[in-house]
């Protein structure tokens, strides 16, 4: 099976500073990036969610497979360097192997996030006493406005 690099093995290659965003919140650009090398942070209205590594991690393909503007700022933590394919949506049509790498490691993440929901739900009904009830009630929230998201209806 071809990996994320393979695929990207003859992509312009584009380097970043320490620092140096690689790609902006709400930003459209149609671009697809793959990380080579290096470690980027992202964040979302400045909070951050993730820290990533390893190299082949894919960056803004949400963005992409929905033609949204990206969800978060990706920053280098230190000297990174980063695949940019300029058309992202006509690259992945036109590489099907590669989609079905995104899709699977988008569904990783899902199911991750689902699990880490579950266990945060859990962990606070075991220590919850009357008074804390406000927290479970406004985690409930959360879940049930995830749950109630129809956007699933578009497709």
């Amino acid at each position: 099976m071809t990996t994320l690099l393979e695929f990207c093995a003859d992509q312009p290659v584009v380097s970043f500073a320490a620092g140096e965003a690689i790609l902006g919140e709400n930003l459209k650009d149609g671009k697809l990036r793959v990380l080579k090398k290096g470690v980027v942070e992202i964040t979302k209205r400045g909070t951050i969610i993730n820290r990533l590594s390893s190299p082949g991690s894919v960056l803004g393909e949400i963005g992409i497979l929905l033609d949204l503007p990206f969800g978060g700022t990706v920053t280098a933590v230190e000297p990174t360097d980063v695949y940019v394919i300029e058309n992202g949506d006509l690259f992945l049509q036109q590489h099907p192997e590669m989609l079905k790498l995104v899709t699977r490691l988008l569904a990783r993440r899902l199911r991750n996030l689902t699990d880490e929901l579950v266990e945060i739900r859990e962990q606070i009904e075991a220590r919850s006493t009357e008074e804390d009830l406000g927290y479970l009630g406004r985690f409930d929230d959360v879940l049930r406005r995830l749950v109630d998201h129809h956007s699933d209806r578009d497709f």
